[in-house]
């Protein structure tokens, strides 16, 4: 526990004025010889003179509301100047910076949600983590206003179409109708500006939630009010809706995030856990990049008729493996966080403050009865709450920002063919089946797939050379499908309007089911004769990953 007051901190506790070594020995409370009264009665004086923390803490609930100094900071509000709240631990700020930091929170009467984290890890990762679960809707909308934007002005031929494009179309074989993917590259600089503008924005589908915040709702300089807020966790967590706890490798080992895991089941059973990894949205942002650039190459590619069609998806595909590689080595992070919690021991937990561990202990086991209560609560109810929550790596919400990039891919040809007068029924035709059956359907359902795979087979099987043959086999069972995919996806819009909504109505049921197949979320089920309940499983509600 840090200068900052986090409660995951590594630094060591700034404790303020030293109690007198009189004092301190009070709290055990030694047997007193009768020969000593005078030393005694001086001793009784000095404590109650200058109570020592424990004097000061013993007596108190661990759960107990300190209302004077609820204080939080709203969501959006702590990602702004590009999280720099997050990116320095306050132990690394000078004592006038820290000063400032508390007058960044409000006096609140209850924290929507309490963000429980670690300084350990960096703070990048944790706000590109909540930059996408508060902007996911506004990145979204901000590609809806690009593109929207990229289809009018290229229609009024306002922007430059230096390239010609080939009809699909066979009786339309001698048309080059004028293409640029204004589509593409305008979706992608609406989707990121939005993304950097979320933390000014307003929420989008309700209020921006107010968060306990550590660095900013523990007073960072003033000794008093830093042990009230440290040792007030309890009451704070009491006056959580959620607890949301960023989780990172380091996560488990730091003993005050394991308290406020602890507490907030005991302190709050009727509120929500939920375990956000940082590690997913990093996995989201690399689908992201590398969908929009293999997009853009297969899009550039596509102008060069000499090309043969085969050839023209191999190269813009090939990125693909890299991708690939990088979200196994990405999952392993999830395989981690499990295997922690299946070895998880309170005794290896760090705090490196003395005062701070017996005062943390000693809640677990008025909680939960033993050390080894709580123990046994992390490697079973709790992994298993985390297990049943979810066996995909990404939810819904994400997979469908990547699945709008290919969406927007496909409008630039359908932009192209209506300038070179193409019937409005063949561009419906392949609206249909293109757009919509083949890059928003069909490639849902390989998306689920491929992450999947990428999970299931995150380990290497073998280890070296043989690891990237392993990436490599995923991939040609992408490839595959992508191919068999958008050659039906040509034939049928192709041939008539009738084919083009059968092969649309396939592909939405071949998304169905692998969403269903390989992303069902199970229920709390019972475990022997005890049912898993309280907010682990109510967490389940919340569509993240892996508990995701």
């Amino acid at each position: 526990m840090g200068l900052g007051a986090s409660c995951c901190a590594e630094e060591d506790l700034t404790e303020g004025p030293k109690e007198p070594p009189e004092v301190v020995s009070s709290y055990t409370d030694p047997p007193h010889s009768e020969a000593e009264p005078r030393a005694e009665a001086a001793h009784e004086l000095s404590a109650s003179r200058v109570p020592s923390k424990w004097s000061r803490l013993q007596h108190m609930r661990h759960l107990e509301v300190d209302a004077e100094i609820l204080r939080g900071i709203p969501l959006q509000a702590s990602l702004r100047s590009l999280g720099e709240l997050w990116r320095r631990s306050p132990v690394d700020l000078h004592e006038q910076a820290r000063l400032g930091l508390y007058d960044l929170s409000v006096p609140v009467e209850e924290f929507d949600v309490f963000l429980s984290h670690t300084w350990m890890t960096p703070g990048r990762y944790k706000v590109l983590s909540l930059l996408f679960q508060a902007g996911w809707k506004h990145m979204l909308l901000g590609q809806s206003l690009g593109v929207t934007v990229a289809v009018v002005l290229s229609m009024q031929r306002w922007l430059p179409l230096p390239f010609d494009l080939p009809s699909d179309f066979e009786e339309l074989a001698h048309l080059t109708c004028p293409f640029f993917p204004w589509c593409l590259l305008m979706a992608f600089a609406g989707s990121f500006l939005a993304l950097m503008l979320v933390p000014y924005c307003p929420s989008l589908g309700g209020r921006d939630p107010l968060c306990f915040l550590d660095v900013v709702s523990i007073h960072q300089v003033d000794n008093e009010l830093m042990e009230r807020g440290i040792y007030g966790l309890g009451g704070f967590l009491r006056m959580s809706r959620e607890l949301r706890v960023l989780w990172s490798a380091p996560y488990l080992s730091r003993l005050w995030c394991v308290f406020e895991l602890a507490a907030y089941r005991m302190a709050n059973p009727g509120g929500r856990i939920v375990v956000s990894p940082v590690f997913v949205e990093t996995g989201v942002l690399l689908t992201i990049l590398f969908t929009y650039f293999v997009a853009l190459l297969f899009s550039m590619i596509t102008v060069l008729q000499e090309v043969a069609r085969f050839t023209v998806y191999v190269i813009s595909l090939t990125p693909v493996m890299l991708l690939m590689h990088l979200l196994r080595r990405n999952n392993m992070s999830k395989h981690q966080l499990l295997s922690d919690l299946r070895h998880f021991d309170l005794e290896e937990a760090h705090c490196r403050n003395e005062f701070d561990r017996e005062f943390i202990h000693r809640a677990i086991v008025e909680w939960y009865g033993s050390k080894s209560a709580f123990t046994e609560y992390v490697r079973g109810p709790l992994r298993e709450g985390l297990l049943r929550s979810s066996k995909s790596t990404f939810p819904l919400r994400y997979l469908v920002m990547v699945v709008s990039v290919t969406f927007c891919t496909s409008l630039d040809p359908l932009v192209s063919s209506w300038l070179c007068g193409v019937d409005g029924q063949l561009i419906l035709s392949e609206f249909v089946a293109s757009s919509f059956g083949f890059h928003v359907c069909w490639f849902l359902a390989m998306l689920r797939i491929l992450i999947y795979l990428c999970d299931r087979f995150a380990a290497p099987i073998y280890p070296g050379m043989l690891d990237y043959l392993q990436t490599l086999v995923i991939f040609a069972v992408f490839f595959v499908l992508y191919y068999a995919g958008q050659v039906a996806s040509r034939a049928a819009y192709t041939t008539s309007l009738s084919l083009a909504v059968v092969w649309t109505c396939l592909a939405v049921l071949a998304a169905i089911l692998a969403l269903s197949f390989f992303a069902g979320k199970r229920p709390c089920s019972e475990k022997g004769k005890e049912r898993t309940t309280g907010p682990d499983c109510q967490g389940q509600a919340q569509d993240r990953a892996p508990v995701a």
